[in-house]
């Protein structure tokens, strides 16, 4: 009677520890799910579902550190609805589907080929760190324009300028017959939802 009583006390105890590792997980994700939504107020639930994924590839290309940008990113490309979240169809590192737009159904795949192309723009903006403010322009603008874009302002005023991004909108219009070319305002339209609301207030104060 004496054994068995020990038995029952020894497995009322591992099924205690057992319940109190399960609260504290529960408790650990109610937590970090509550910090996510405080820090990432200017995006929609939709994007914060990915964000497990989406610093999982920024890890990848080593650019976690621009984790809420890429959500403001992906907060004006989609809303984080749809297929193609990241609308990256049309970037080079889509090699699975159509380069036309929307034509990836997949969202991971979307936020795979995004995130490597905002580390491609980033490279060759030179941008130094998430505080280089010019350098995350030039990169955001790149990312709506494409690779090129970057190259034309090498050309002229070696950095962005709301006025080059117009410019580089009509050449690129006049020379491809095209009636829209991109959006001149991407860089102002992705960090309204950026939770560093100092960029979007340079830029502001900077262009308009």
């Amino acid at each position: 009677m004496k054994k068995k009583k020990m038995r029952l006390k020894k497995q009322f105890r591992i099924i205690l520890v057992l319940l109190i590792a399960l609260l504290g997980i529960s408790f650990f994700q109610l937590i970090k799910n509550k910090l996510s939504n405080e820090e990432n107020s200017l995006v929609s639930a939709e994007v914060l579902n990915y964000e497990d994924i989406m610093l999982k590839y920024a890890k990848e290309n080593h650019i976690e550190e621009y984790i809420e940008l890429l959500q403001a990113m992906m907060m004006q490309e989609s809303g984080g609805k749809g297929n193609d979240p990241m609308q990256s169809s049309e970037c080079e590192f889509n090699t699975q589907f159509e380069k036309v737009p929307n034509a990836i159904n997949e969202p991971e795949y979307s936020i795979k080929v995004g995130i490597q192309y905002f580390a491609k723009c980033l490279d060759r903006a030179k941008v130094q760190s998430i505080d280089d403010k010019n350098g995350i322009y030039l990169a955001l603008q790149a990312y709506n324009y494409g690779i090129g874009y970057i190259n034309y302002v090498r050309q002229n005023d070696d950095q962005y300028t709301y006025q080059n991004a117009i410019d580089f909108s009509e050449k690129c219009k006049t020379e491809q017959g095209l009636s829209v070319y991109g959006d001149s305002k991407y860089v102002y339209h992705v960090l309204r939802y950026y939770t560093d609301t100092s960029l979007v207030d340079d830029w502001l104060e900077t262009y308009c």
